[in-house]
This record gives C-alpha cells, sequence and structure tokens, in this order.
C-alpha cells in the first residue's frame, strides 16, 4: 500500500495505492490516526484502491468512528469500484455517509 500524504489549511488528504487489506491496514490506520490528531478533518482518497477485504473495511468504519469521537470529519473520496462494491456489499453507504460515484470504465477518475 502506498500512501501519499497533502495539506490544504488545516485538512489532510491521504491518497491510497494497492490493497487496502489485512497485510497493509496497520499502517494505514496508524496514518489515519497521526492525520486525525494533526487535522481537523481527513480525506481518503480511495480512487487507487485495487482490492479492499474485510480489515480495510474495518479500518474504514474505525478511523470514522474515531474522527466523531474527536470531534472531527473522515470523508471518504473518488471511491474506487471494489470499495464501492465491498460497501455496497456491506450494506454500509449509510454508516459512511459519503457519496458514491460512480465513474466511467476504463479510467480511475
Amino acid at each position: 500500500m502506498e500512501i501519499i500524504e497533502t495539506r490544504t489549511g488545516n485538512t489532510v488528504q491521504l491518497s491510497l495505492t494497492g490493497d487496502l487489506d489485512i497485510y497493509g491496514v496497520a499502517e494505514v490506520y496508524a496514518r489515519v490516526s497521526q492525520g486525525l490528531d494533526e487535522a481537523d478533518g481527513l480525506v481518503l482518497d480511495l480512487s487507487a484502491v485495487d482490492n479492499i477485504d474485510g480489515a480495510g473495511l474495518q479500518l474504514l468504519m474505525a478511523g470514522k468512528r474515531e474522527a466523531e469521537r474527536g470531534g472531527k470529519s473522515l470523508q471518504l473520496s473518488q471511491h474506487s469500484p471494489c470499495v464501492i462494491e465491498a460497501i455496497e456489499l456491506c450494506q454500509l453507504e449509510r454508516f459512511f455517509g459519503d457519496p458514491l460515484v460512480l465513474r466511467p470504465v476504463g479510467g480511475r477518475r
């Protein structure tokens, strides 16, 4: 999992590339926690996530809960098709509350 961090004002964006699975969630969770400690808002760009498993979904849920407990926001954006499929399969659309936008086939953006 590759993680690229950008900052805009008091918001941190983490762009995730690769598999969001059991093998990489510890690293991603550490970065999510750090981002929530350092900023008022955190955006996770999921456009380049190639695969997500149950551990990846649990990570996203834990991050959302951690943000809410701290009075901060965690927003999921640019969901890749596999992330949309996993969220819908587990009926977590309402939990996350972020719009799921399908992009044209053949490109990530």
